[in-house]
């Protein structure tokens, strides 16, 4: 890039390094965290089962009690939209809530009761359904939308990150197994994630990228990254495309 100084040009390599090094990690450890290959393939429809309760977990156990009937989530509450995600991410999200990874006190006891079958299950139910509206949240001011925009697609210089879409895909579509979907994703959500980054209540990611890049951004920052994202329309993520990645 014109003008960029050597120190912020070696950031750069050592980032997109670090992003293809874990594309790598999730490439080759992807299929295994989702299902080993002695075990049964997922069944969206036992799936369907776990996220309306019936299954032997703890009371108020249900999916949808938090993440709506078809996945949408709740802005309100900060819980994310699911709809459409990636198998493999569902399937190691639910995993770190089991292990402590994260730390969440509502996730952490529902996970710890799924067997890794449930998990996959369930996984799959989320990944398969396909739905391409978003209730509409609140249009944040034109400037701090078109500062997330930048820090989407750019990153910034001054505080040393790089931009989302070099790991989460372009318009946020998410990229295979280790980035999730951002695009149409509640902005509540996604801002209460990076500050779990922050804090160090959230780990799990191999080699430390997001806590990184959130521990660099401000209030601001995070605000205009989420509104941004949430501003997006949703994806569903085809299970067959995210196969063959």
């Amino acid at each position: 890039m014109p003008g960029q100084s050597p120190v912020s040009d070696r950031s750069t390599r050592s980032y997109r390094g670090a992003c293809l090094a874990a594309l790598i990690y999730y490439g080759l450890s992807g299929a295994a965290a989702g299902q080993p290959a002695d075990a049964p393939p997922p069944d969206p429809e036992a799936g369907h089962a776990v996220a309306v309760g019936t299954f032997n977990a703890a009371p108020g156990g249900a999916c949808f009690q938090c993440h709506g009937q078809t996945g949408e989530g709740d802005a309100a509450a900060a819980f994310p939209r699911l709809t459409g995600q990636s198998y493999g991410y569902l399937v190691k999200s639910l995993k770190d809530y089991a292990s402590g990874a994260r730390e969440n006190e509502i996730m952490s006891p529902i996970a710890e009761a799924l067997t890794e079958q449930e998990m996959r299950d369930v996984s799959a139910y989320y990944a398969s359904l396909e739905d391409d509206t978003a209730t509409p949240e609140p249009a944040p001011e034109v400037e701090l939308l078109q500062y997330g925009a930048a820090l989407a697609a750019v990153g910034s210089a001054d505080l040393g990150i790089q931009g989302c879409l070099n790991c989460h895909g372009p318009d946020g579509a998410g990229l295979g197994y280790g980035y999730p979907y951002l695009a149409g994703q509640h902005a509540s959500y996604t801002e209460a994630q990076l500050r779990a980054w922050q804090e160090g209540t959230r780990t799990g990611d191999p080699l430390d990228i997001m806590a990184n890049i959130a521990t660099r951004m401000s209030d601001r920052e995070i605000a205009a990254v989420a509104a941004y994202y949430a501003s997006l329309p949703p994806f569903s993520i085809d299970p067959e495309e995210e196969a063959r990645q």
